[in-house]
């Protein structure tokens, strides 16, 4: 599959969530050709503590129908060629692969390539070949006719699987319930899921390792997308990075002014989460965000003024509040 920036951004997401429940794998070359790379691969292993300690819901749910699971996701609306591709991309990796898993076990067992291998070693070979989840932000009820797509009730609402012979489903994000169930896969949703369940992770323990990773991945693929010029974006990717970037902005200038208040980091996330939701202090998010970044550059500015006037920094710490180390970086840039 094409390289497009969500992309990017999904892949570190899903790899951040699932590092401690088995092994991940990413741009699984099946062709010269970049559009037929298997975007990610996930190898559970339900034995690692990750499983018991977070729980990720619909996600674990999708994660857990097979032991090997390729994952694929779309910004947009799925298409009857994305779903070609797909079957095609799952073949090319699954021939050669069970072709030489089998050449593999005869040889251990001193078989002859005439011989036929036992049923217990014919299902684990077949336990590699993997399940593929299709994650689309949308899909149109004529494409789930088309693939024969069943709702799969029992996973959760908006899932459904294709005939067994395919080994693949669809989870459609658009139709996701919005509840902590699903809070994960919402977060890959378009620029109103994200929002959404970005602000419904303020009900997360602030002790759990998985909020603050899906925060530390929202800021790194925002800095990224800063230095993508904009004519390479979709319109989906733009939607994204404005969403991602007002985040990414907010969340800097609260933790700057929780350090100058001698916050704890904790409280600060705990503030950042609740004024994403529009609850902190009953005002509205851009306005927090507005005032928060307003103060800090504010403050800058007096401090840079002061600096140039050549007042010794200790002082100027005094007044405005900014470290001794912040007013340092200041005169040295600018």
């Amino acid at each position: 599959m094409a390289q497009y920036k969500h992309d990017r951004f999904f892949k570190f997401y899903l790899q951040s969530l699932y590092k401690s429940k088995g092994t991940t794998q990413q741009n699984i070359q099946v062709r010269n050709d970049e559009d037929l790379e298997i975007d990610l691969m996930f190898i559970s292993d339900q034995g690692l503590a990750g499983w018991d300690q977070e729980d990720l819901g619909l996600l674990d749910n999708l994660m857990k129908v097979h032991p090997t699971i390729v994952v694929e996701h779309y910004s947009s609306y799925l298409e009857e060629t994305d779903l070609n591709k797909s079957i095609t991309r799952k073949n090319l990796y699954w021939e050669p692969k069970q072709k030489e898993l089998v050449e593999a076990a005869k040889k251990e067992q001193k078989l002859t390539s005439s011989n036929r291998l036992s049923k217990e070693a014919t299902e684990q070979i077949e336990e590699q070949n993997p399940f593929t989840w299709i994650l689309t932000v949308n899909c149109s009820q004529k494409i789930l006719r088309l693939c024969d797509a069943k709702p799969a009730p029992e996973i959760g609402a908006g899932v459904y699987r294709l005939c067994g012979l395919l080994r693949m489903g669809i989870v459609v994000i658009s139709q996701l319930e919005d509840s902590s169930e699903t809070l994960w896969l919402r977060m890959l949703g378009n620029r109103d899921s994200a929002q959404q369940a970005f602000g419904s992770i303020d009900q997360l323990p602030l002790e759990q390792k998985r909020k603050n990773d899906m925060i530390d991945a929202c800021v790194r693929y925002c800095v990224y997308l800063k230095t993508v010029p904009n004519e390479f974006l979709t319109a989906e990717e733009e939607d994204f990075m404005k969403t991602m970037a007002e985040v990414d902005e907010w969340y800097e200038a609260q933790m700057i002014e929780g350090e100058l208040q001698g916050k704890t980091q904790g409280e600060v996330r705990a503030e950042i989460m609740a004024g994403i939701r529009g609850e902190l202090k009953g005002e509205a998010r851009g306005e927090i965000r507005g005032k928060a970044i307003g103060e800090q550059l504010q403050k800058r500015s007096i401090a840079l003024g002061l600096v140039r006037k050549g007042i010794d920094l200790a002082t100027i710490s005094e007044v405005t509040g900014l470290t001794v180390e912040q007013l340092t970086e200041l005169r040295d840039n600018g």
